[in-house]
């Protein structure tokens, strides 16, 4: 049974009290949270519903069997997507509990920041991308597929700020201080442009409008850094007794201790200040510990020796579902796992959408479709599909458990 109508915007009033209360002047408000479609406000937050919205979506629950770095080895000590976005969000609240920052908008694009991986990592992004490009529909970006698939696709009618820290997060770039610039506009035009602009590779970049979406993008790294290396160590490729020594002597000997370390800095650091950063000397050891790990990790001999076959599975996938496609074979996996399967998804919501001829994705070019269909696959159901076009596509990776 529903609150009633007074009940409601009295609690809704209530926590907006509280918001200005105990949130820091540079903090988001919740009376921001603006959605492309506007809807009839409740109790609860909007970055609270957005954060269930993730979760509950189709993408969220692909994270279980997207790899987040050892896609070359099977085992259950490493960890996925989903353990990523997890620590991502339990550290970002923590910190913005203490710099006074909204937890619930941080919370959010901490669980939908990587809703656009591709299955294998960085390494399925980069083929894919240049799979797009040779295609002619642009490149192809995580944060970009992340704002994409939840906004379009899946249709979830997220709040602009949560778009705007997926969209602008980057944990690949690293820098000493990002500030929040107040002259830079948060806006749904804004927002469009810069994401079709990351697409055709005008920007590499974008500035993250709030300062809880600069949060998000400094513990991206500060989840995955340390703990690729503990991933490592259980997998028997490198020990933390391998790192670099003043790596050791500023940040730590151990995952524990790498992370309080840069979660401390960046709170002494980011203070009561309308920016995120690091020191000096800590900055300097996580970007030397991000060489360490490029070199010992994310470009293992072992891992180069399968991306050929993954190569040549994408473009595999690529020319059979873009074929039934151009055939409408209904019956292909493109339709009935991916067309179809989103839009009864989405009826609920938009009933009016009562057909696929009537769905708006379907507007779009058959490369778009394609290319959004492979890159929202699990790692495992990618080998599935290719392997049952072609036997020699069949990866069979190490196990360790």
């Amino acid at each position: 049974m529903p609150l009633s109508p007074d009940l409601a915007k009295n609690i809704q009033n209530f926590l907006h009290t509280q918001e200005k209360q105990i949130l820091s002047p540079y903090a988001c408000q919740s009376s921001l949270g603006i959605r492309k479609i506007p809807e009839s406000s409740t109790f609860r937050p909007v970055f609270v519903r957005d954060g269930d919205r993730i979760i509950h979506s189709l993408s969220y629950a692909r994270y279980f069997d997207k790899t987040q770095v050892f896609f070359w080895i099977k085992s259950d000590l490493h960890q996925h997507r989903m353990l990523h976005v997890q620590l991502v969000s339990k550290l970002g609240r923590v910190v913005a509990s203490v710099l006074g920052l909204n937890q619930d908008l941080v919370e959010a694009i901490a669980l939908g920041h990587d809703i656009g991986h591709p299955p294998f990592g960085h390494d399925g992004e980069r083929i894919l991308s240049d799979l797009c490009k040779s295609k002619g529909i642009g490149s192809y970006h995580h944060n970009y597929g992340s704002v994409w698939f939840l906004q379009e696709v899946e249709r979830q009618n997220l709040t602009l700020p949560v778009l705007d820290g997926i969209l602008c997060h980057n944990g690949e770039s690293h820098h000493q201080k990002i500030a929040l610039e107040g002259s830079l506009p948060l806006s749904w035009d804004q927002l469009n442009k810069e994401r079709e602009e990351l697409r055709m590779e005008n920007i590499r970049e974008i500035q993250p409008k709030t300062l809880e979406g600069i949060l998000v993008r400094y513990i991206d790294v500060v989840s995955y850094i340390s703990r690729d290396i503990l991933d490592a160590e259980h997998l028997n490729i490198i020990k933390f007794s391998d790192i670099p020594d003043n790596v050791k002597k500023v940040l730590g000997t151990t995952n524990r201790e790498i992370i309080d370390s840069l979660i401390t800095d960046i709170i002494s650091e980011s203070y009561h200040q309308p920016y995120i950063g690091y020191s000096d000397a800590v900055f300097e050891a996580l970007q030397e510990l991000y060489r360490f790990n490029l070199d010992h990790i994310y470009l293992h001999e072992e891992k180069e020796t399968v991306l050929p076959l993954i190569t040549r599975a994408i473009h595999t996938l690529w020319d059979k579902y873009y074929q039934d496609l151009m055939d409408e074979n209904r019956d292909s996996k493109i339709y009935t796992d991916h067309i179809d399967f989103n839009l009864r998804m989405i009826q609920d919501r938009y009933p009016e959408i009562n057909s696929h001829q009537k769905y708006p994705y379907l507007q779009n070019s058959p490369e778009i479709i394609v290319r959004d269909f492979i890159s929202g696959m699990t790692d495992q159901y990618f080998w599935n599909l290719a392997s049952e076009i072609d036997p020699s596509l069949s990866f069979h990776p190490e196990s360790i458990y």
